[in-house]
């Protein structure tokens, strides 16, 4: 158990120390050049499919299932026993929730402006302590919710783990193509829902 506590503490800190990484070169020089290269899609057939694959994503689709989740693996631990069942559909719940929560608190801390805000009046960066929707920017909440999920199939799941990582991916490259995000956003997103299912993980799954 220790082992896998470091471990876990491990990863923690490097997909940590890799995320800071990313996003401060994003953050500098390459998150204008690309909400610049996506702003003339808007209308465009490509944005109408971005939107579709963000509505997989979005807060009430995900709050939706998670609650059905949690009564379900709730149910299930009560009827049959906290096994493995019950508590990898309660991961699949509790991962997007603690996600969310801390997203949405990262949000306001943050403040930063959405890409229209720059295109309207060339704002950019951090305001800080703001709960406006064209000031929470940073991470995407969308991303993180389908990063926590996609994470947690891929623990539960036996084969084609690497669908639903799949499936994060393109919700997190569609809010750039939409024009709602930056990609440093995506990627702190990313890192916030991986994190929220690894931990989740662990403390559900220590015994084994």
């Amino acid at each position: 158990m220790l082992n896998r506590s470091r471990s876990t503490v491990l990863f923690t800190a490097l997909a940590a120390l890799m995320t800071v990484f990313l996003i401060i070169p994003f953050f500098l020089f390459l998150d204008i050049p690309v909400a610049q290269a996506v702003h003339p899609l808007k209308g465009t057939f490509a944005v109408k499919v971005g939107n579709m694959i963000s509505w997989l994503a979005s807060k009430n689709v995900i709050q939706t299932v998670t609650f059905f989740l949690l009564l379900a693996g709730a149910l299930d631990g009560m009827i049959y026993g906290f096994g493995r069942r019950a508590r990898s559909i309660l991961l699949l719940a509790l991962a997007p929730m603690a996600a969310m929560l801390i997203g949405d608190e990262l949000k306001w801390f943050f403040g930063r402006y959405r890409p229209p805000v720059f295109f309207e009046n060339g704002s950019y960066g951090f305001t800080w302590f703001s709960s406006e929707y064209m000031q929470n920017s940073f991470p995407s909440g969308h991303t993180l919710r389908a990063f926590s999920l996609a994470s947690v199939l891929a623990f539960v799941l036996s084969r084609k783990k690497y669908i639903p990582l799949i499936v994060a991916v393109l919700v997190g490259i569609s809010r750039v193509v939409v024009g709602r995000h930056y990609p440093s956003d995506v990627m702190f997103g990313g890192f916030i829902g991986v994190t929220c299912a690894v931990w989740g993980h662990y403390y559900l799954f220590r015994e084994e």
